[in-house]
């Protein structure tokens, strides 16, 4: 590991997890002096989170791992949700393709595997330092920076380090959390789950999806992991508490009511409270939370670990803009103002499906049987899990006037599979970070009037035609073919003809012509260039 000996840091980052990790290798490659805190001395070698979205691999593609990553996963298989009598009641089924981000829709993975490739990935980043076995002991914010105090746990010596950001991404009971006073909204979910991780040692009779087991008796989840790793949820009945199953013996008797435990070799078992939190102030000053330490949630959904990195991913344009590109620095606010909406949605949705899930009164699971029943027979249920992952609503998207959210704003920006030459690859390896104007016909770009074209160049926007030129593009514009025809339906499906991107694959907005382009950009200029200035401390940050 690469460590540096300094106290001057652009960013320090406290908690290696997948969103520490993540949010380290997007600043790293952006040429930002990094360091990372962790009280641990290697990675925890047991699974815990075990599934992600196309979301969480397209940003993993932005860090230059994704193929890395993808070859030790696994497609979800899709969900079974089974009432009292063992009937099916609700279902859901991947996505279909085309993939609309070019990345399986859900996937399951082993976490220890999926750390030990971010971490590989920071060492390749001379100006990334990292210090395990140090916990974070407390912090002094100002208007330019942050002052950093940490222990060192082998030996109790205490150093203090300067950096321009400080982020807490070390988990649920972040330290980082409380030394800011950041409050937290309790979505009233508290409940006791037995975690148990196997893996198969033979031939074992399982279903080939995953299955939520909606009874009374006792609720639970069993979860198909990658290769031979398979994962049981169990809820914790009246009566129970964590204490009852510290034994295998005990592990083992309940675990024999969902599957014939023969074959199975026990990994890990862990009691957890599965809490339904977000924390209400995402920052202070020049400090900032992602991940556990900012939202906690059941893991119906299967979203923990998606959020963490949607938060790394947000932030880490938004940071590099203000620094970098000289943004105004309220963009920083809209972190947490887009973040916690977003992800207080998902809590929300995990929630709803752990009451579904867990309901233990027979009559009342009866009657959720019949009414959840009669929706997927009537084909009124929905059956896809990305359809409960909102767009974003809050934050820098563009507005009609009247205030609401502009069409196709809010939106993730899809990503086609595009051929230049003979070579076929995703969109996004062809582009750096950064705010694109994608369009199917080269000749919208005449639309820029000299305003737009001022704000354009000022954020560092870039030009893409994704279709079937018929002339050469502009130097400077990338040009090519679609292979599957997927842009070109989505953005007739929004009506417009050309689509302003942020640098994390959201939509900012569309436009269908030429006064809807120019107001697009006059938006997006008050809301990035009003009042911004390079400050001096800018100057000392590494250029991407």
């Amino acid at each position: 590991m690469n460590t540096r000996q300094t106290t001057d840091f652009d960013i320090v980052i406290v908690g290696y997890g997948p969103s520490g990790a993540t949010f380290a290798k997007l600043m790293a490659q952006r040429g930002y002096r990094i360091a990372v805190f962790d009280q641990a001395g290697a990675i925890y070698d047991k699974p815990r989170a075990i599934t992600a979205d196309q979301e969480v691999m397209r940003v993993f593609q932005e860090c230059g791992l994704a193929d890395e990553i993808a070859a030790t996963t696994a497609p979800h298989p899709g969900t079974d949700f089974v009432g009292i009598e063992g009937q099916v009641i609700k279902r859901f089924y991947p996505a279909p393709p085309p993939h609309l981000l070019a990345w399986e829709p859900t996937w399951m993975f082993v976490q220890p595997e999926l750390e030990a490739t971010l971490r590989r990935g920071l060492e390749r980043h001379p100006q990334f330092a990292t210090f395990l076995r140090h916990e974070f002991t407390g912090c002094e914010p100002w208007e330019d920076g942050v002052r950093v105090s940490v222990r060192r746990r082998d030996d109790g010596a205490v150093f203090t380090h300067t950096a321009r950001y400080l982020i807490g991404a070390d988990g649920g009971r972040s330290a980082v959390r409380r030394s800011i006073d950041a409050t937290i909204e309790d979505l009233a979910f508290d409940e006791w789950w037995m975690v148990v991780d196997a893996w198969l040692r033979g031939p074992v009779d399982l279903p080939g999806r995953c299955v939520q087991y909606c009874r009374p008796s006792r609720p639970g989840t069993y979860i198909v992991g990658p290769e031979n790793l398979r994962r049981w949820e169990i809820k914790l009945l009246p009566g129970e508490t964590p204490d009852d199953f510290q034994t295998e013996a005990s592990v083992i008797e309940v675990l024999s009511t969902f599957v014939d435990t023969t074959r199975l070799e026990l990994c890990r078992t862990a009691i957890y409270r599965f809490h339904a939190l977000v924390v209400n102030e995402w920052r202070d000053q020049r400090v900032f939370l992602m991940g556990d330490a900012a939202h906690q949630m059941p893991p119906f959904l299967g979203q923990g670990l998606c959020a963490g990195i949607r938060d790394a991913v947000n932030l880490a344009w938004k940071i590099d803009g203000v620094e970098r590109l000289g943004f105004d620095a309220q963009l920083l606010d809209s972190y947490g103002l887009e973040r916690k909406q977003h992800v207080r949605t998902i809590v929300s949705h995990a929630k709803d499906f752990g009451l579904i899930i867990g309901e233990l009164d027979p009559q009342a699971a009866r009657e959720r049987d019949r009414e959840l029943g009669e929706q997927l027979a009537a084909g009124r249920s929905e059956s896809v899990r990305q359809k409960f992952i909102p767009n974003l609503e809050t934050g820098l998207i563009a507005r009609n006037d009247d205030g609401t959210r502009a069409d196709g704003a809010g939106e993730l920006f899809v990503q086609p599979w595009v051929q230049q030459g003979e070579d076929v690859r995703r969109l996004d390896d062809l582009l750096p970070p950064g705010f694109l104007f994608v369009t199917d016909d080269a000749e919208t770009r005449a639309w820029f009037d000299a305003g737009s074209t001022d704000v354009w160049a000022r954020i560092g926007g870039r030009d893409v035609v994704v279709g079937a030129p018929s002339q050469p593009a502009p130097q400077g514009v990338l040009a090519v073919r679609e292979r599957d025809g997927l842009f070109g339906r989505w953005l007739h499906a929004l009506g417009a003809r050309a689509v302003i991107v942020r640098p994390d694959h959201y939509v900012f907005g569309t436009a269908s012509n030429a006064a809807g382009l120019q107001a697009l950009l006059a938006q997006l200029g008050e809301a990035l260039l009003a009042g911004a200035a390079v400050d001096e401390g800018a100057a000392a940050v590494a250029e991407a």
